[in-house]
């Protein structure tokens, strides 16, 4: 096992919120701004400012840019921004892509330009997040103690988990905490239903960053296994999610696992350099393997 160094010990601890819609926001200040919610959003490749934020704080107007969303790609205006800062951030030099709040559903987003190179530590318990220098290591550190950990890729900048299953079909995860809710691809949902010739569906509509609309299958997925995890009775929508077209993963089954999962867990450590996920059980649930974590409906 390989310890921690000090450098984890000098790491600043902020409280994060719940919002109205189950994700995390965190308090950020925008050029030395007072402090506004943003969502933490590890399925976001670049942070995000809402436009009547950008508007107050008179920022100056950067170029349009091409933002791809969960409905598809739209050109979208930007901003550009000196500093975004919380109590562990701190980005220098930010061209931000704009959107209208009340798509948003807070005062911008903290993408994963924010992120990338060290170790998110969601705490759901005491409803923190640490972010850690992070370093190359083989064994686990102190942090992942008790912990299952999950081997990852990258991906533009996302984290990837390829080590789970439905069904005995092979699926990769996109950890995805700006999401409300998980969301399966096209691909996934196709190959269930040759396996179950009764697979039941409810239709839905959600609504994108930037106010359209996407078309959804909305169903209960029995059993998702992630390296040992298993996690049951998931609510599941699959939708033509223009994110896993981003990806390359259209044509594969994928899932974005959103914050309705991750708060399962008492802890989630994203480890961004090494790729690697950890997992925490809610107390009193054994780490014996193939470990079960039952969603409470």
């Amino acid at each position: 096992m390989t310890p921690d160094t000090a450098s984890d010990v000098a790491a600043i601890t902020e409280e994060f919120g719940i919002d109205r819609s189950n994700r995390m926001t965190v308090q950020v200040r925008v050029n030395g701004s007072d402090a506004v919610p943003f969502i933490v959003d590890t399925g976001a490749e670049r942070t995000v400012i809402a436009n009547d934020l950008a508007r107050k704080l008179a920022l100056e107007a950067g170029p349009t840019l091409t933002l791809a969303t969960i409905s598809g790609r739209y050109q979208v205006n930007s901003f550009f921004i000196d500093s975004i800062s919380t109590a562990s951030v701190n980005l220098q030099g930010v061209e931000a892509p704009g959107l209208e709040r009340a798509n948003l559903g807070a005062y911008g987003l903290l993408g994963i330009d924010s992120l990338e190179d060290n170790r998110v530590h969601l705490d759901f318990v005491q409803q923190t997040m640490d972010v850690l220098p992070s370093r190359k290591t083989r064994g686990k550190t102190k942090l992942e103690n008790g912990m299952i950990v999950v081997q990852a890729r990258r991906k533009a900048g996302r984290m990837i988990l390829s080590s789970a299953r439905i069904d005995g079909i092979k699926v990769d995860i996109i950890l995805d905490t700006g999401a409300q809710s998980s969301m399966a691809n096209v691909a996934l949902r196709d190959k269930l239903r040759r396996r179950h010739r009764v697979f039941d569906f409810i239709p839905v509509k959600m609504r994108s960053v930037t106010g359209t609309i996407l078309n959804g299958d909305y169903t209960q997925i029995r059993e998702i296994e992630v390296g040992g995890l298993i996690i049951k009775d998931m609510p599941m929508t699959f939708a033509d999610n223009y994110a896993f077209t981003a990806l390359n993963l259209q044509d594969r089954p994928a899932i974005l696992l959103g914050m309705d999962a991750l708060k399962l867990f008492d802890r989630v450590l994203i480890d961004f350099s090494n790729r690697r996920v950890g997992f925490d059980p809610p107390k009193g649930v054994s780490l014996e393997p193939r470990t079960r974590v039952a969603l409470a409906l």
